[in-house]
């Protein structure tokens, strides 16, 4: 009983990294094209991404936004984008910010955006976008890899990855 609840246990942290099957470039080539449709600039070549999906009703999400926003502080300016994407609307997140008006996200925002959420979701193939929050890290030759998951592992991972892709000052 003890090796069958350790075997799951193990197949639970273990299937929390997910990696992303596609060519270099072929992902950031494809959200260049989907954000010519929206409202966030486009992902500049040599540019590394930090994007994030998320909710207000998600609290995993909400309870690691902050450490997100430390790395947002850290890491301004070294050629490093982070989005994030909610399918969620704007008047949503209004009215969450009355309820908790210590909140913050310091990320580049994009509301309602379902089409967002369904372009991510096609790089999601395990979860097809039930499980937020998800994370997507997007390198400088547009190589992506994701995972899900609001832990500090994960909180750690991101912050191995952005300071492997910051630009040195």
């Amino acid at each position: 009983m003890i090796r069958l609840f350790s075997f799951i246990v193990l197949l639970f942290f273990s299937s929390a990294i997910l990696p992303i099957e596609q060519p270099r470039n072929e992902f950031k080539e494809q959200l260049n094209q989907f954000l010519k449709t929206s409202e966030q600039p486009l992902i500049e070549d040599g540019e590394a991404v930090v994007i994030n999906v998320w909710a207000t009703w998600c609290g995993p999400c909400i309870k690691e936004i902050p450490e997100l926003n430390e790395l947002v502080e850290k890491y301004k300016d070294q050629g490093i984008r982070f989005l994030a994407f909610t399918n969620e609307t704007t008047a949503v997140y209004d009215a969450f910010l009355k309820k908790r008006a210590d909140f913050t996200f310091d990320y580049e925002m994009s509301f309602a955006n379902s089409q967002a959420i369904a372009f991510i979701n096609t790089f999601d193939k395990q979860y097809q976008g039930r499980a937020i929050p998800l994370h997507i890290l997007v390198d400088r030759n547009g190589k992506a890899e994701a995972f899900v998951g609001a832990s500090p592992t994960n909180t750690q991972r991101t912050e191995a990855f952005v300071k492997k892709q910051a630009k040195r000052n």
